[in-house]
């Protein structure tokens, strides 16, 4: 059930921001060997004057500001293989899809244990999910 919450400028148009769930999907998909029905992607659009970089606000002069900040939540259990594989995967599709260079894009993973994650009222663990991963 891996969950992917990214953090981009505002201002880009609805047809981009589609693209651009479904290229973190199949990056997850990909990389971690996850179905596409259990992928959960959240945008957060983030103005200029709300995010900033060595201590000033990051927009350029034309308004334009590069970042990206994308988080991955996952059950606990992926390979170290996995997650380089999904930190590189969704890297590209951030530089590709936004037109942003890939040094602004940062990718954290947070692993959750299965004890620790609920999905439809039950933990993750009493479903059987996390285990098994490792590839």
């Amino acid at each position: 059930m891996p969950n992917i919450q990214m953090f981009i400028a505002g201002g880009f148009a609805d047809p981009l921001k589609a693209e651009l769930i479904s290229r973190l999907t199949d990056a997850t998909c990909q990389s971690l060997d996850a179905p596409p029905d259990s992928v959960r992607i959240w945008l957060s659009e983030v103005a200029p004057s709300n995010f900033g970089c060595a201590g000033v606000t990051a927009a350029h002069a034309d308004g334009r500001l590069d970042l990206a900040f994308i988080q991955a939540i996952l059950i606990a259990g992926r390979s170290d293989a996995q997650k380089a594989r999904l930190i590189v995967s969704m890297t590209d599709a951030a530089v590709q899809v936004l037109g942003i260079p890939a040094d602004v894009v940062r990718v954290a993973i947070q692993d959750i244990p299965n004890t620790d994650f609920g999905i439809g009222g039950q933990t993750a663990a009493s479903l059987g999910r996390g285990i098994g991963r490792q590839r």
